[in-house]
């Protein structure tokens, strides 16, 4: 199917149209032009006829954009043309394009991920597929996936995006094998990466000190010895090569390899072939319109609200301290320039995705204007979104406005049979935040709204 929609400010795939009033005054200048010609040829000027003559066609072509430009509001409205799933799919493949029903989605720390979740949490609402989740209210975060932990009524689900130890066995054994699950992740710039999640794990507590850059190179210099030789730590997790831990890297065995090039070799070669994907946090939105065009996605289903932002970003500039970080960050460097390469490779296959890419973003500007109207400060000194009146109605921006661990808790709870009345009817009593869902509204909001048509009209 092919949806036609208006866009202001979009002009990609855009008809150039010629309207009778250009053809009117087309005519009108060529006989102009005409009636020019005879008298320069009477009075023998032909270099001034020459450059009368190139004048006028310039400014012939000037009325030619003016005219073919319909202007029907204060915007530049230009018709949107974009495939949504089912027919043909952009880019490297023309078979019909199936959206998946079971997705394994690697959550790694301080890279975005959170987003991504959410993502995934709203898409399996709107197409009634099940989350691999724990019995309520107990979570899978930063702990070892266990089978008797899982919600005793289903063992095995569709999708799996939570923070937990590695475990791809598992998650094979508990996700639904047919069709083959969708396997993706995101990496980060590790300097980048380093820095956020020193400042947003509050580390600076541990080692406190004048300034940000002054607690940073405590640390460094307490561990980086170790870490030179050993590349993890317990006391550092989500911290060093916190991107390899994420994807189930053996540092015991690297550092013990007699041959760590190839042992690096080996295992950034089997995640290739495991990920059907892997996003890149630096490029976000263009990793999320490869994200829609390989899972055969929509617009309405990556749009996103910003989250978990920190107010205050810490900045290194010492020198000495980004070579430290860098030195103990080898492994994740090595990871993240191995499928930032790959990352580039698979862009390079997709036809006109920077036009999508332009469409998604303007798509998305109008979707955030239609949900936000201010921000407050929210989980651990980040900023959150404050949502309009119409977006504390609409289930999308409720959904993207809300926290994945609050929001799996709501659907555990719902799904759980051993989650009690009582305890079910307490949470439906709870309105503890007007801007992210609550337990009433999971229950019985309308989810199937079309959150992109509402924001354009809106615009």
């Amino acid at each position: 199917m092919v949806v036609k929609l208006d866009v202001p400010d979009v002009r990609c795939g855009a008809t150039i149209r010629r309207t009778n009033s250009y053809n009117k005054l087309s005519g009108m200048y060529e006989r102009t032009l005409h009636q020019i010609l005879q008298v320069l040829r009477r009075i023998k000027c032909l270099t001034y006829a020459m450059l009368l003559i190139t004048s006028i066609t310039l400014v012939l072509y000037l009325v030619q954009d003016i005219l073919t430009i319909n202007i029907t509001t204060s915007h530049t409205i230009l018709p949107l043309v974009f495939q949504e799933p089912g027919t043909p799919q952009d880019g490297i493949s023309n078979k019909v394009c199936e959206k998946p029903t079971n997705i394994i989605f690697t959550k790694t720390h301080k890279t975005g991920s959170s987003t991504l979740s959410n993502i995934l949490l709203r898409y399996s609402e709107i197409h009634q597929l099940t989350q691999l989740l724990y019995s309520y209210p107990s979570s899978t975060e930063y702990k070892k996936l266990k089978g008797n932990r899982l919600i005793a009524n289903r063992k095995v689900a569709n999708i799996f995006t939570q923070h937990a130890n590695y475990d791809m066995d598992f998650l094979k054994e508990h996700i639904h094998v047919q069709p083959k699950p969708k396997v993706f992740t995101i990496l980060r710039n590790p300097m980048t990466q380093f820095i956020s999640a020193y400042s947003f794990f509050e580390k600076t507590d541990l080692y406190p000190a004048d300034s940000f850059e002054a607690s940073l190179a405590l640390f460094l210099n307490s561990h980086s010895g170790y870490l030179k030789q050993n590349w993890f730590c317990k006391n550092c997790d989500k911290l060093v090569n916190a991107n390899a831990a994420d994807l189930g890297f053996n540092f015991d065995a690297y550092t013990k390899s007699n041959d760590r090039t190839a042992f690096m070799k080996e295992f950034l070669e089997s995640r290739r072939k495991l990920y059907d994907l892997v996003l890149i946090t630096e490029y976000f939105d263009l990793s999320l319109v490869l994200l829609k065009r390989r899972f055969c996605l929509s617009y309405d289903e990556i749009i996103y609200l910003r989250s978990l932002e920190q107010i205050k970003k810490e900045k290194v500039t010492n020198q000495v301290l980004l070579d430290k970080i860098h030195d103990i960050q080898e492994v994740d460097v090595a990871l993240y320039d191995y499928f930032n390469k790959t990352f580039w490779e698979e862009i390079d296959k997709e036809e006109g995705i920077f036009d999508d890419l332009h469409v998604f973003q303007n798509i998305n500007k109008m979707v955030q204007s239609f949900c936000i109207q201010g921000n407050k400060i929210g989980y651990k000194g980040t900023y959150e979104n404050r949502l309009s009146d119409e977006g504390r109605k609409n289930f999308y921006c409720l959904a993207m406005n809300t926290r994945c661990l609050p929001f799996s808790q709501l659907l555990q709870a719902r799904d759980d049979e051993q989650v009690s009345d009582d305890v079910k009817s307490n949470l439906i009593a709870a309105q503890d935040d007007e801007d992210s869902l609550n337990f009433r509204q999971i229950l019985t909001m309308n989810k199937h709204t079309d959150i992109v048509d509402l924001a354009i009209k809106r615009t």
